[in-house]
Parts: structure tokens; C-alpha cells; sequence
């Protein structure tokens, strides 16, 4: 076998190993064949190729040309010529499915579905990071630098996994990235054994060091970040555990909310034709699930088919009003189907499942683009009555104790807060009226913005609190944390609000993307409570829930006892007249500071670049170094600075030179590979008697009269223009020269704190003998 497939099949089974990151992205383990089959093809094409010396350099060409066959037989075959060769119009629905990949990066949750646009973005991802290892590990002989390309792949579940990462992953692209560096080595010990340098051995990467350096480096990948602080998450984390069984990831509702609230230009989402003067808030789906690191979805269940009617609802004899409405979406695409709360029956096309938990209406593989369908629901329009009447539940009653968790430590400032507004409600709606008056009451300064200032206290629900400025998904997110401290079942719920009505029909549009708290109340069931001072007529004011209204002048219509006789008028909250409401102001989710996700980003593209940048940047170094010395007064070191940075020009430009060889003989073999001309010639002629008589002449006689910083540089230059484009790229990004160095001094270390080793522990054997 040669060293090139050694290195092509350790190359591949590195990122096989690193692959296995993406088994925490997905609810089940459809994506391993694709991968494994692109995987299998750009090996099979890169040991085929270096066979033939005529393809060899065009081996990576041929290795994407062949993960674009499978790519094209597994996802698109229907228009390829013989279901694998591509053509133009299987390039289209490669193109739309990549479209599609990228809206379902942004609205799944992880673990995600396998869906056939997600496995064709893993696949197409796998393949492309086997043929950059390939590059780097066979083609350049890079294999320490292919370690760059695996660490993308454990950035993917990096990237998605907010709620922590397995340990394994790690793993698997360590011991690949081990593998590659240890073939290469042993290659490399196998094809030139070990080398003395100045009487000392450098030591070679072999299975032995292998196994130590590795070792130390997973333990320590492993331990670091159980000892290093983490950074604060969002009130609203973008994760979730969401639709699945697994921990939960970026999501979407949150990253869709704060997208569709900044905008440029409002898009319509949502036309409405309903049975009611004023129809409440259009759900999308409920956060449930209260962690230090934020709100998010819990799992949904799809045991009930959302078409097929009589769908569960509130408790029995709660009062409802029915509610029929027809929608059809205009530009809206989400596996979500917005309705209305306790919704008993839905009429839409395709497989659309209800969650009785959290009364969201979902779906696997379908979403609501371009749908139009109906929806009928028995919405709650208690009296204040009935509310004042409903006493707390048991506490061991199941929707008590899943609705009111909270995680171990609650920041005190939060907690003595809601004891200070409950202290004098009786009943659970006593006390959530208490906390949504908090947020009302235009006399405590809460203002509306899509910016948040960051705050100091290293909470950002104590920053809120605060500070006192945000948008809805701050506002519903503290206040739903307030209500389960005060021990009333509640949860945050993302929807919209019923937009604008125009001759009988409502267009809902992206500004009005909407997060609000819903609470639970024994005998009636969920309610509905709105924190956010919206403006624009955009909010609604339920009887049960009015606003506190200091200013005499405002002019606020609360809603009768039955929301159908509301005005619609909008919640008289203060807004925040000197912060523009655009992109370029806006903060998403608010939170003042990076999040963990992103940061961790940053931080590995900051180490790939630098690892990248820093053998080009030593060699810029050393050159200017060895010219300064050329050209100062002591010849002796002059020389051998100058003769130095030749060899170093040499080596990077793939010449065949020879350390052992006398300066008179290297001078023949470069003049005679690279023809040097008269002036080159007459430069490495002065340049090598330089070297000659620093080395073996008497210090009186060891200069030479010459420019020596103009005869390197004509040397060098002459050899740089023999080189083809390719050796002089190589030189000038990857030069050989510095990453001997590193190599030979990185060993260098090891061997002199091997021997300090030996002298520390040689007097301590002495005693005990």
C-alpha cells in the first residue's frame, strides 16, 4: 500500500470519526448511509486518481465531481441522466434544495428531523470536508493543518447544542485528527528513520508519543470545561428541547420572532376572515420549559391528527366563546400552523398533528406555505368572577407542578420583587393581576424598543427588570417567570396579534409577531395575559386583565366581558420615541451580550486563522531578521544569515538542497536547476564564498567585500521566478521552512523538559538507594 492511500484512508476514517458529531443534530441515524456512501466515493476517487500520475494532481477535482454523482443518485435522481449523472435541471433542485435547507436551518429544533434538505446540507458538508483533508493531509502533506478542517465538523453540534454538548463528539474528531497525524509520522519515520541534530535526536511522531500528546490533549479538552465559567444565556434562550426527544437547539420561533420585528419593510404573513368582531391572538406554538439558560418548547406529542376533529379542549363548563375563522397564508412558511387557543378542529391539507400539552398544531414534514384552512375554537372569556372564584390547584396536580417549575436558585432581587407585589392578592388571579400591573402601569417606566441596554448585574431578567426597556419577549418572558414563583401555572406563547382589518378580512403581517404569557386557572383552563406596552393598535386589553392608566388624556377601550365586543384598540404603554425600531438598531433577542454560540464561533475562527497565518508570518520574520543581519558589520554572522535565508528560499520553493552539502556544491545544484543568469550567478558565487570563509577562514580574513543583502535578494528572486505559481503560493501561505522550525523546536522543548525530568527525579533515586 502506498503512503498516499495510507494517508487517503486515514484521512477518510478521521472524518468518519468526526462525522459522528452529527449524531446529537438528529432525531435518528438516516443521515449515516449518505454520509458514509459521499465518504466512500471521495476515497475510492482519491486512491484511483493517485494511481495514475497524470490525474494525480487533479485529484480533487474528481473527488467533488464524484460526491456530486451520489449527491445527485441519493436526493435528486428523478431529472439526473440514468438517476446519477447531473444535468442542468438536477443542478436546479440541487439549488432549491439548498434554498430549503437553509429556511430549515432556521426553523428546527435540534435534535432535528431528518429531512431530506438536512441531510442532503450534511452530506454535501461531510463531502466537501473529506476532500479539504484530502488537500491538506495527501496533496500538501499537511496533515496537522487537516485538524482544521475536522474541527468543522465538531463545530456543528457546537453550534446547535446550547444545552450542552456530548462528550463524545470530541472524541471521535480527536482520535481522527490523532490517526492522520500518527500515519503521517510513521510514514515519516518509516521512509527516513530519526534524524540526530546536534547530537541530540529529535524525536518523530510515533504510536508511543501518539498515545501520550493525545491522550493529555482529550483529558484536558474534556476536564477544561468543567472548570471554566460559562457565559449567561438569553432570557429567552434559542433552544429548546421542541419537537423530539433529545436536548433541545437553535431554534427558530425566538430567531423568527426577533427577525420578523426588525424588518425593513413589513411582509404580509396571514389573511383572516373570522366570526368575530375581534378575534384574540393567532398561537404558533408555547414555551414551557424554564431552565437558567431561558425558556424554551417541550416535546410535542402527536398522537391526535389535527383534521380529525373534537380535538381536546378547555375543562368542562368553562365559559368559551366558538370561534370560526378561514386563513389563508400568504407569506408565511413554518412547521407551525397558527390558530387560535383550544382549537377543536382544524381542515387543512396535509399531516398536521395537535399537542394537547401545549395546544400547538404541528407537523413533520409538512409546512403552511401556500396553505388556506379553517379553524374552529372554544376560546375562554372568563369573567372577572370566575377568575376571583378559582382557588389553587393541588400542588401535587400534574399541570401545578410541570407549569410553576423553576430551576433551584432564582436571583433574589426576582424573588423578593414578586413577594412585594403578591404580599397583599388573594388567589392565584389576584396575584397575576398584580405582576400584569407591574408591567402595565405606565408609573413603573416600562418602555417598548427592539433594543435593550446591557445590564451589570450578570442576569439579563434582573437587567430587564432593571432597565425597564425591551419587547415582548422580555416582557412576557419575566412575567411568566414572576407567575410560577408566585405559584400560578404559566408559560410564554409565540404567535401573532390580529393585525388589520380591512373590508372584513384581517392581514396579519410580521410586525406583528407577537410573544405573551398564558396562565392557568382551575376550572378554566389557560388564559391569556399581554405584559408589552404595544403600540400602533396592535395589542388587545381583555376585560379581565385591564391597564393601569395614569394619564388622564390617554384614551385606552378595554373589551368587554366577551372579547367580540372589544374595540381593538391598542395597550396605552409607553414607547421609546428616540430609538429608531430598524435592523440596524434592533438587537434580537436583546441581550447585550454575545451569546455562548457565538462566542465560541469567533473563537475557533480567531484560532484557525491564526494557526493559519503564523507559519507565513515567521518566515516574513526570520527574512527580515537574516537581511538586517546581512547587511550589519559583522561579517561573520552576516554570512551566515544571508547563506541561511537561501537554503530557507530554497526549501520553500521545493529545491533539492542538502544541508551537508559544502556552499560551492549547493551552489552548482541551484544555479544548474534554476539557470540562474549572470547576475544570480555572480550573487550565489559571492554569497557561497562568504559562507566558505565565515566558516573555515580566520576571523581576519573571514569578510568578503559585496553587498550580501543584494545578493540574497537577487538569488532569492531568481529562484521565486523559476518556481510555478503553485510553489511560490505554497511558500508564501504554508512555507516549509517555518514549519520545520516549529516542528524542530517544539521537539527541541520536549527533549529538554524530558531531561530536566530525569535530573529532577535522578537525586531522589540516588537517596533511595
Amino acid at each position: 500500500m502506498t503512503v498516499s492511500t495510507k494517508l487517503v484512508l486515514a484521512g477518510g476514517f478521521g472524518v468518519l470519526l468526526g462525522a459522528l458529531s452529527l449524531e446529537p443534530v438528529f432525531v435518528n441515524l438516516d443521515w449515516v448511509l449518505p454520509v458514509v456512501l459521499v465518504l466512500a466515493a471521495v476515497l475510492a476517487t482519491s486512491v484511483a486518481a493517485r494511481r495514475f500520475r497524470g490525474l494525480a494532481p487533479w485529484a480533487p477535482l474528481l473527488e467533488l465531481a464524484s460526491g456530486l454523482v451520489v449527491l445527485t443518485a441519493v436526493f435528486v435522481p428523478a431529472n439526473a441522466f440514468l438517476g446519477v449523472v447531473p444535468t442542468w435541471t438536477s443542478m436546479t433542485d440541487i439549488r432549491e434544495l439548498l434554498g430549503e435547507a437553509g429556511y430549515a436551518v432556521r426553523t428546527q429544533v435540534s435534535p432535528a428531523q431528518t429531512l431530506d434538505e438536512l441531510l442532503f446540507l450534511a452530506t454535501l458538508g461531510v463531502g466537501v470536508v473529506a476532500v479539504a483533508v484530502d488537500i491538506l493531509a495527501v496533496s500538501l502533506r499537511r496533515p496537522a493543518v487537516a485538524g482544521l478542517a475536522l474541527l468543522v465538523l465538531y463545530a456543528i453540534p457546537t453550534a446547535a447544542l446550547v444545552v450542552g454538548i456530548p462528550w463524545w463528539p470530541f472524541v471521535g474528531a480527536a482520535v481522527g485528527y490523532l490517526l492522520l497525524l500518527f500515519v503521517d509520522g510513521r510514514e515519516a519515520m518509516m521512509r527516513w528513520g530519526r534524524r540526530p541534530d546536534d547530537g541530540v535526536r529529535t524525536p518523530t511522531f510515533g504510536l508511543l508519543a501518539s498515545q501520550r500528546i493525545g491522550g493529555l490533549a482529550i483529558a484536558v479538552g474534556l476536564a477544561l470545561p468543567l472548570v471554566l465559567p460559562s457565559l449567561p444565556a438569553g432570557i429567552l434562550r434559542t433552544a429548546g428541547n421542541g419537537i423530539g426527544d433529545g436536548p433541545g437547539t437553535s431554534l427558530n420561533p425566538l430567531a423568527t420572532l426577533a427577525g420578523e420585528l426588525t424588518l425593513p419593510e413589513p411582509l404580509d404573513l396571514l389573511r383572516v376572515e373570522t366570526n368575530v368582531e375581534q378575534p384574540y391572538y393567532l398561537r404558533a406554538i408555547s414555551l414551557e420549559t424554564y431552565t437558567d439558560q431561558g425558556w424554551a418548547p417541550g416535546d410535542l406529542d402527536g398522537t391526535f391528527d389535527a383534521n380529525a376533529g373534537d380535538l381536546p379542549g378547555p375543562p368542562p363548563g368553562s365559559p368559551t366563546r366558538q370561534v370560526q375563522a378561514q386563513i389563508q397564508v400568504l407569506d408565511q412558511d413554518d412547521r407551525f400552523l397558527p390558530t387560535y387557543y383550544a382549537t377543536r378542529d382544524v381542515d387543512s391539507a396535509g399531516d398536521w398533528r395537535f399537542d394537547e400539552i401545549s395546544g400547538t398544531v404541528w407537523s413533520r414534514n409538512d409546512r403552511t406555505a401556500g396553505l388556506t384552512y379553517s379553524v374552529d375554537a372554544a376560546e375562554p372569556v372568563p369573567t372577572v368572577e370566575d377568575l376571583q372564584a378559582a382557588g389553587d390547584l393541588d400542588s401535587e396536580d400534574q399541570v401545578q407542578r410541570r407549569f410553576t417549575a423553576l430551576p433551584l436558585v432564582v436571583r433574589p432581587e426576582i424573588t423578593n420583587l414578586v413577594r412585594t407585589l403578591v404580599a397583599d392578592a388573594e388567589g392565584p388571579y389576584a396575584r397575576t393581576l398584580a405582576i400584569n400591573n407591574f408591567f402595565t402601569n405606565p408609573a413603573n417606566s416600562f418602555l417598548y424598543s427592539l433594543s435593550t441596554e446591557p445590564g451589570t448585574s450578570g442576569d439579563l431578567l434582573v437587567d430587564f427588570l432593571t432597565n425597564r426597556r425591551g419587547y415582548c419577549e422580555q416582557y412576557a418572558a419575566s412575567m411568566a417567570v414572576m407567575l410560577r414563583f408566585a405559584n400560578v401555572p404559566a408559560r410564554v406563547v409565540i404567535g401573532y396579534t390580529p393585525g388589520t382589518r380591512n373590508a372584513g378580512l384581517w392581514t396579519v403581517t410580521t410586525d406583528d409577531a407577537h410573544a405573551w404569557v398564558e396562565a392557568y386557572f382551575e376550572g378554566i383552563g389557560w388564559v391569556p395575559f399581554d405584559p408589552t406596552p404595544l403600540g400602533g393598535g396592535r395589542g388587545i386589553e381583555p376585560a379581565w386583565a385591564p391597564r393601569i392608566d395614569n394619564d388622564p388624556n390617554a384614551t385606552t377601550t378595554s373589551a368587554a366581558s366577551n372579547p367580540s365586543t372589544g374595540s381593538g384598540a391598542a395597550p396605552t404603554g409607553q414607547l421609546e420615541p428616540e430609538i429608531p425600531i430598524s435592523p440596524d438598531s434592533a438587537s434580537g433577542g436583546g441581550t447585550g451580550v454575545l451569546d455562548p454560540v457565538t462566542t465560541l464561533i469567533s473563537l475557533v475562527v480567531v484560532l484557525a486563522v491564526g494557526a493559519l497565518v503564523t507559519p507565513a508570518v515567521l518566515r516574513v520574520a526570520a527574512r527580515r531578521h537574516r537581511l538586517r543581519a546581512a547587511g550589519a558589520e559583522d561579517g561573520i554572522l552576516g554570512a551566515h544569515a544571508a547563506w541561511d535565508e537561501i537554503l530557507a528560499t530554497a526549501v520553500d520553493l521545493r529545491s533539492t538542497t542538502v544541508r551537508s552539502e559544502t556552499p560551492r556544491a549547493v551552489t552548482r545544484r541551484l544555479a544548474r536547476e534554476h539557470s540562474f543568469d549572470g547576475a544570480a550567478a555572480e550573487a550565489i558565487r559571492l554569497l557561497a564564498t562568504a559562507e566558505e570563509r565565515a566558516r573555515y577562514a580566520p576571523q581576519a580574513q573571514a569578510h568578503v567585500e559585496g553587498d550580501l543583502v543584494a545578493a540574497t535578494r537577487t538569488v532569492t528572486r531568481a529562484i521565486r521566478q523559476d518556481a510555478g505559481r503553485r510553489e511560490r503560493v505554497r511558500a508564501v501561505l504554508l512555507p516549509p521552512s517555518a514549519l520545520h522550525r516549529l516542528a524542530h523546536d517544539v521537539a527541541g522543548l520536549r527533549v529538554r523538559a524530558r531531561t530536566r525530568l530525569h535530573s529532577m527525579r535522578a537525586p531522589q533515586t540516588a537517596r533511595t538507594r
